[in-house]
């Protein structure tokens, strides 16, 4: 068993983080299936996927609420609110009562922006060693992995057997048990103090973080370029399925989860070569090995796209446990929930922009002419690495009472405040 795994409060964290995904990944699965069932509708299934993913854009407001109450009461709290905003769901039996659905998405969505940020803060007061940011961003990542891949079959196989009456009840059980891990953990926070910041300020924090930091800003900015490439996949997919495979089009969902197995096996790699390579090396290694199992999609052969997909699926899980390590060891516990909302928030925006890209690439160029771009766009990212100074194994500023009187002495120093002072620091640089 893994070290980690020994300690009693990371089981618990891990488990309360792993049944929180599980049900919102299948929750989100069933209702898509729900609300085409009732209306007959693909884009009353694509506005579900809306509801939850919309939501997203909030999370620097999910950021500042992680760092301005206590982490473990807030997970606790958002877990409930979920669970009990499903009741409704019970109430969903026609056309007519659609709309319940997308409330409930609408719900899960913002809880979604305050859930990421606050686990990862949290975290932050579990782990005692920075020797540990590595292992516990590999098994966090290799847990995140396994969920999706057997959330979307639990998903909808359970609306398939019982219908979404049960699927909502039990997700309510679920979303219960992740409320009762964390719970049960056993964490010392101190309740955060007012910053007396302005609010923008505030909220805008996280990013003035990553902007300031020489060892961060360019790890977000490669798994950022290698997720944007990543998300080209997705249509591409459909392209790959038909004209390189000639196969129909619902052979798409074993390619899928061919590469959901190699993402957690990229995961779990990660978690292993981060403590030799180092956070940027990974990153580095993550989005190379994507780029070059891309080149094996280009073959016309099932078992080499196979392979090609195993690969490419593991090589940015693997620089995400980089980046999430970088991450964990160079902010200051007090704006960790903010930075990691920002960092996020920079690698989802560019992915929901690239399914959207990547579609009228397919329309307008042959399928292996765009799989060619993404492989030279990983390898750039990789690349662009080359000769970056590392991220920081200490917070750029110091904990405790003294932490202001510090960073007053020591402005304009180091990799970036923290905390600006004034909203003139958040103007680009």
């Amino acid at each position: 068993m893994h070290p980690l795994l020994v300690r009693p409060e990371f089981r618990r964290y891990l488990a309360g983080q792993t049944l929180s995904v599980l049900g919102d990944s299948a929750l989100s699965i069933a209702l898509g299936i729900w609300a085409k069932v009732l209306t007959g509708s693909n884009s009353a299934a694509g506005l579900v996927l809306f509801c939850f993913s919309a939501p997203l854009l909030l999370l620097p407001l999910g950021g500042l609420l992680a760092d301005r109450v206590r982490r473990k009461p807030l997970l606790v709290g958002v877990n409930l609110a979920v669970a009990l905003s499903l009741l409704p769901l019970l109430l969903v039996d026609g056309r007519d009562t659609v709309w319940i659905i997308y409330c409930t998405a609408t719900v899960c969505g913002l809880a979604g922006a305050v859930l990421a940020p606050a686990q990862s803060a949290l975290l932050r007061s579990i782990l005692t060693e920075r020797q540990d940011f590595g292992a516990a961003a590999g098994l966090t990542q290799s847990a995140r992995a396994g969920t999706t891949l057997v959330a979307p079959l639990l998903g909808s196989g359970l609306y398939g057997w019982f219908g979404g009456h049960v699927v909502a009840v039990a997700d309510l059980v679920v979303l219960l048990l992740a409320a009762l891990s964390f719970l049960t953990l056993r964490v010392e926070e101190v309740k955060p103090e007012p910053s007396g910041l302005r609010w923008r300020t505030e909220v805008l924090a996280g990013f003035v973080h990553l902007r300031g930091s020489v060892g961060l800003r360019p790890l977000v900015a490669a798994t950022a370029a290698s997720g944007f490439v990543l998300s080209l996949l997705q249509p591409v997919l459909f392209a790959l399925t038909q004209h390189g495979l000639h196969r129909s089009p619902q052979f798409l969902g074993v390619l899928e989860t061919t590469e959901a197995v190699g993402a957690l096996a990229g995961s779990v790699v990660g978690g292993l070569l981060i403590g030799r390579l180092g956070p940027r090396r990974t990153v580095m290694a993550g989005s190379a090995v994507f780029g070059l199992g891309t080149v094996l999609l280009l073959a016309p052969s099932l078992y080499v796209v196979s392979a090609g997909l195993v690969i490419a699926g593991a090589g940015i899980p693997a620089a995400m446990v980089g980046l999430a390590t970088a991450a964990q060891a160079s902010t200051p516990p007090q704006l960790m929930g903010r930075a990691q909302a920002a960092v996020n928030l920079s690698l989802t925006a560019p992915q929901a922009l690239a399914v959207g890209v990547g579609s009228g690439l397919v329309a307008a160029l042959d399928f292996r002419v765009v799989l060619g771009v993404m492989v030279v766009g990983a390898l750039l990212a990789s690349a662009h690495l080359i000769g970056k100074p590392e991220a920081p194994t200490e917070p750029p500023e110091p904990e405790g009472p003294d932490a202001d009187a510090d960073a007053d002495e020591g402005e304009g120093e180091g990799d970036g405040p923290a905390e600006p002072e004034d909203a003139k620091d958040l103007q680009p640089t």
